[in-house]
């Protein structure tokens, strides 16, 4: 129902969505400092008819527009877009390449943000055709900034009216321009971290025998925890623990045997139960090695909940993405994914789904992942995930569900 339409107003508005896309890059922002960002997408979305803007959210700098059809009370689809930036220097050489030293659109946020509000100016155009809702939510703070659970928790987006459906999309570099791809499970996976700091007892470097060297106790820690996935974990489930840091002793002496040795990284798996067994390990195996050493070790896990997608929203988003793009364009995909995105804060609440949108192109496949200070989002893709994300409230309202 409603595609030609949706193609006909993509088509139309995509150089204003290309315009737009471009004004973010330009001026990006930190997590939870989007103040520019939110007064240009409430500024755009005040322009469309029918759409109850609320600025303010979710620690300031979240944006909330609210579209209810024209067609009679109904149930209430949210759509969602992360619109945070990256502390990186960009260099991309773009000519609309950052103005904002050290800050960078490097994660496709401002083509995140873009889609959705491309989403929102092609169905308040088709409003007179919805039965029900539609709620776009422009969400800051999703780089580390809590923004999901402030969203969420604190200001209460899946109420008022209550949500009964969740979608979010990311640019991705390893799939094709033009594709969507629809994880069969795990979007994201358990993601979760760690801090150890292992305490010895410091003295001048020529005197290692009066001390207990706490870089060398976290020299066998590495070595332990690289054993946990290796060794110690169920070989079918997909995991990660990663050591990111160590810090140890002053930068300016190299005479100094320190006293404490911190160690930080992250872990990740598509198992709750994985997850579980890793922080134990991780503070078994460090208090362990740390106590044959001498020394102790005060260890600190954390883990997040995974995007699993809802399995009545894969089929539903599969036929709704191929009306739009083509049913050659759309592929589910089996391989799970370990990084971690705060869509976890809805989607363990409300059904739905999280895609992935194809960004490569043969000038850029392969020469970056996200993150890079070379990443270069691909602007087709723009219209196209708006009317995707159109397909999905549409469909979705028709229906009254998946």
């Amino acid at each position: 129902m409603l595609t030609n339409e949706i193609k006909s107003i993509a088509a139309q508005i995509e150089p204003q969505l290309i315009a737009f896309r471009r004004d973010l890059h330009m001026h990006p922002e930190l997590s939870m400092q989007e103040t520019r960002t939110a007064a240009r997408i409430a500024e755009e979305l005040r322009k469309l008819p029918g759409i109850e803007v609320t600025e303010g959210v979710a620690g300031g700098t979240g944006v909330v527009g609210l579209l209810r059809g024209g067609a009679g009370e109904g149930k209430t689809v949210l759509l969602r877009a992360d619109i945070d930036a990256l502390p990186i220097e960009e260099e991309s050489g773009v000519e609309f390449r950052s103005c904002n030293e050290n800050v960078m659109h490097a994660c496709g946020h401002d083509g995140h943000a873009t889609w959705l509000l491309g989403s929102a100016m092609i169905l308040s155009q088709l409003r007179e055709h919805l039965k029900g809702s539609v709620k776009f939510v422009f969400q800051p703070g999703e780089e580390g900034g809590g923004g999901g659970r402030k969203m969420v928790q604190e200001s209460k987006v899946l109420e008022n009216p209550t949500v009964d459906a969740v979608f979010a999309a990311h640019a991705w570099p390893e799939i094709d321009a033009g594709q969507v791809h629809i994880a069969a499970r795990s979007a994201f996976g358990f993601a979760g971290g760690f801090t150890i700091k292992i305490t010895g007892k410091g003295g001048h470097g020529s005197w290692p025998h009066q001390c207990i060297d706490p870089i060398a106790v976290a020299n066998q820690v590495y070595n332990g925890l690289q054993q946990i996935v290796s060794r110690r974990l169920n070989e079918t489930a997909a995991r990660v623990l990663s050591v990111c840091t160590i810090h140890s002793g002053p930068q300016d002496k190299s005479n100094v045997i320190p006293d404490c040795c911190t160690m930080t990284g992250t872990i990740r798996s598509d198992r709750r139960d994985v997850m579980e067994e890793m922080k134990k390990q991780i503070e078994l195996v460090t208090k362990g090695i740390a106590e044959a050493n001498g020394a102790t070790a005060e260890v600190t896990t954390r883990s997040g909940e995974a995007v699993i997608n809802s399995p009545e929203a894969i089929p539903f988003c599969v036929e709704a993405a191929s009306k739009v793009l083509g049913a050659e364009n759309v592929k589910i995909d089996n391989m799970p994914h370990l990084g971690g995105e705060d869509f976890s804060e809805y989607i363990t609440r409300v059904p739905g789904a999280y895609i992935f949108a194809g960004i490569a192109t043969d000038e850029t496949r392969g020469k970056f992942g996200l993150h890079s200070n070379q990443f270069i989002l691909e602007e087709s893709m723009l219209a196209k995930v708006a009317s995707v994300f159109s397909q999905f409230a549409v469909d979705f309202l028709e229906k009254q569900g998946f």
